[in-house]
């Protein structure tokens, strides 16, 4: 007879009691993402708040202030408005910084772009009315130099689906119907961004039926007097051979353009400089492109800090890494560094932002709901969790530690995380094994991660 600690049930698999209750998931969580940095320091997310119907909402980081969430935040946004943009029908890109403290986001209601001046008047509409929310704005990029704001708009105008018109738009912010096509002709954009010096656009475009993972283009329109709106008579930079994924482009300090292509196989990082020359900066049997490459606006694997370097992540063994590499001169990256959570980093994170040595980033563990967190290059040690989506707390006893496992499909290896069966109050002393729930993660859309998820430890 198998002798039980004081207060232990012994109970098969699948009949024990969970601490962790449909209520208390639902309760105190809410989502976080779309991280960013203004000009002036200021760390902003959005929350989709599940317990005011799912709205999402622009908060500041602002752990003095007296009307704080249990976020260390306060929001930015009027209480009737719902930060999320429909293009696509998956959104992301739903906010814009400007360069003097506005913020530009997609209102859900109507889909029209609001503007937030600084200091936090009420927002203004600086698109037109918009009945039946026929145009939709995403994935903005502010030109400071010319107050314009670069955006994907998409036209519901003829509501069928294949009828629906996507362009690259550029918004006077002082103006509602001040509005310019420039780029045009394809199926989908996504990633209008534009170099420091303001005279190249640069932007990512397919076809139907291609998906973005399958087929894209790299192209870069010059934006002088003579310019033409019309794609193909941009230049074409990646992806002319009709069968590689090229995303998330963005304009070093330098004036050379990065992107990640999966030529190779892999999502890997690479450079175009005025000449034309490609080069693979960080050549590596991983993916850089983040959990949906191409599938939702906004997401970035790189970013460089303030001195041009290039920070990067990329996941091995259930667990993210993080590169640091000199990519101011020509060629493959030099001096590269690697970090994991041997410096004080999360088990998982992504969505990286620079202001100086500071990082700041989502990430999360087995027993970490994901959180904003701040960790310094300069400092290294522990990162400082500075906002949590999650006001739940359990015990590690009743916490499973997810462990990364491999099996054999008929399309090859699939992956997975196993969660064990895990409860202090429980134990069980036969050999039967226990109930497997399988859930597939939502992809192509996204894959799943290894923060603590209430939601999943609810059957474990």
């Amino acid at each position: 007879m198998v002798k039980l600690a004081a207060g232990v049930i012994d109970a098969p698999f699948g009949a024990w009691e969970s601490p962790i209750t449909s209520k208390a998931i639902t309760s105190g969580s809410v989502g976080i993402g779309s991280l960013k940095l203004d000009t002036a320091g200021n760390l902003l997310w959005l929350e989709g708040r599940p317990q005011e119907g799912g709205r999402y909402a622009l908060c500041r980081y602002d752990p003095s202030s007296s009307s704080k969430s249990d976020r260390n935040a306060v929001d930015i946004t009027p209480k009737d408005s719902n930060v999320r943009t429909r293009v696509h029908e998956y959104g992301g890109g739903a906010v814009t910084l400007g360069s003097d403290g506005e913020v530009f986001y997609s209102d859900f209601a109507d889909q029209r772009v609001m503007k937030l001046a600084k200091g936090g008047e009420d927002p203004v509409a600086i698109t037109p009315d918009n009945e039946d929310a026929r145009y939709r704005f995403a994935d903005g990029f502010f030109d400071a130099q010319e107050s314009r704001l670069y955006m994907v708009r998409e036209d519901h105008t003829d509501p069928a689906p294949k009828d629906v018109v996507n362009e690259i738009v550029y918004i006077n912010p002082n103006s509602s119907d001040d509005i310019k096509v420039v780029a045009k002709g394809n199926d989908f954009y996504s990633n209008p961004r534009l170099s420091s010096d303001g005279t190249k656009l640069a932007y990512i475009t397919w076809q139907h039926p291609n998906m973005p993972w399958d087929s894209t283009e790299l192209r870069v329109a010059t934006m002088d007097d003579s310019f033409s709106a019309e794609t193909s008579s941009h230049q074409l930079i990646a992806g002319e051979d009709g069968d590689t994924s090229v995303i998330q482009p963005m304009f070093h300090p330098s004036g050379d353009l990065f992107y990640i292509s999966d030529e190779t196989g892999y999502y890997n990082i690479y450079r175009t400089d005025s000449d034309g020359k490609k080069t693979s900066v960080l050549p590596m049997d991983f993916d850089f492109g983040g959990a949906s490459p191409g599938w939702v606006f906004g997401q970035q694997g790189y970013t460089f800090l303030p001195d041009g370097r290039l920070a990067a992540t990329y996941k091995k063994d259930g667990s993210t890494r993080l590169i640091i590499a000199d990519v101011r001169s020509d060629g493959p990256a030099k001096s590269v560094e690697e970090y994991s959570e041997e410096d004080g980093l999360p088990m998982q994170f992504g969505g990286v932002i620079a202001s100086g040595d500071d990082l700041y980033f989502l990430g999360g563990s087995p027993s970490t709901p994901p959180s904003v967190f701040k960790w310094s290059l300069d400092k290294r040690g522990e990162a400082e969790q500075l906002a949590c989506s999650s006001t739940l707390s359990f015990s590690d006893d009743t916490v499973s530690v997810p462990k990364q496992i491999e099996f054999p499909t008929k399309l090859g290896t699939a992956f997975g995380y196993y969660y064990a069966p895990k409860n202090g109050r429980f134990t069980c002393t036969t050999d039967s094994a226990p109930p497997l729930l399988v859930k597939a993660h939502g992809g192509p859309t996204s894959c799943t991660g290894t923060s603590f998820n209430a939601g999943k430890n609810d059957w474990v």
